[in-house]
């Protein structure tokens, strides 16, 4: 593909029928190279109609782009996945962690095409080792008359 051609834009395809239940189902999503970007492990699937899926017990675990090593999980009870838009909703308690924290809400909307989402109601956030964070942010911090 040429440089001045914009990538392709990656598009989930879960393979569920309208109207039928799939368990256990594994999707990687891979980007243009072929490298793992995500994982969704989803313990039952139902296609509603064309556009949405409704899953059910679902862990979305995202990869490093650099590294290609796990980086942030995001668990949902129960979620909506739009099929034109990728873009993944629940109105049920959810957990997004990574070895540095933990946050919680009530509900999120998370776009897996661009991986950006937004915890809603009753959020919370535990961060762990926050005296190393603290202390590289300082560290970056220019001092005064530097």
């Amino acid at each position: 593909m040429p440089a001045d051609e914009p990538a392709p834009e990656r598009k989930i395809d879960l393979p569920v029928p309208i109207g039928h239940e799939v368990k256990g189902l594994r999707v990687p999503v891979r980007n243009a190279d072929g490298k793992l970007e995500m994982q969704l492990d989803v313990e039952s699937a139902t296609r509603m109609d064309i556009r949405n899926v409704k899953m059910n017990t679902v862990s979305i675990q995202t990869f490093n782009e650099q590294t290609s090593k796990p980086d942030i999980k995001i668990d949902l009870k129960s979620s909506m996945m739009n099929m034109d838009t990728n873009v993944i909703t629940s109105d049920e308690p959810i957990v997004v962690s990574r070895t540095d924290f933990r946050l919680t809400g009530d509900a999120m909307e998370f776009n897996s095409k661009t991986r950006h989402g937004t915890v809603m109601h009753n959020v919370k956030m535990v961060v762990y080792n926050r005296e190393a964070i603290q202390g590289a942010s300082a560290a970056q911090t220019p001092k005064p008359g530097e």
